[in-house]
């Protein structure tokens, strides 16, 4: 399982949009934004999805001008530890 925050610089006007597409992509959950166009978005592995192939996919969405990572966890014991919490 891979866990990443990215920083995505929208155009401040198209806050909202960016958001709206964010949230629609798998494993991709919007933490916060401010008015500067500035989101905080987490990106985890989903089904269908690797993380990787999401956060490449963030420079193509309409009104995003860059995104760039800061945080990346990767690794089994992370699996491991959801399916004991599951259970």
């Amino acid at each position: 399982m891979n866990i990443c925050s990215v920083i995505v610089l929208a155009r401040p006007e198209r806050v909202a949009e960016v958001e709206r597409q964010l949230e629609a992509l798998p494993g991709v959950e919007v933490q916060g934004k401010d008015e500067s166009g500035k989101l905080i978005v987490t990106v985890e592995d989903a089904e269908n999805a690797e993380a990787a192939e999401t956060m490449m996919s963030f420079n193509s969405l309409e009104g995003v001008i860059s995104s760039t990572l800061i945080y990346h966890y990767g690794g089994d014991d992370l699996d491991e530890e959801v399916i004991r919490e599951a259970n």
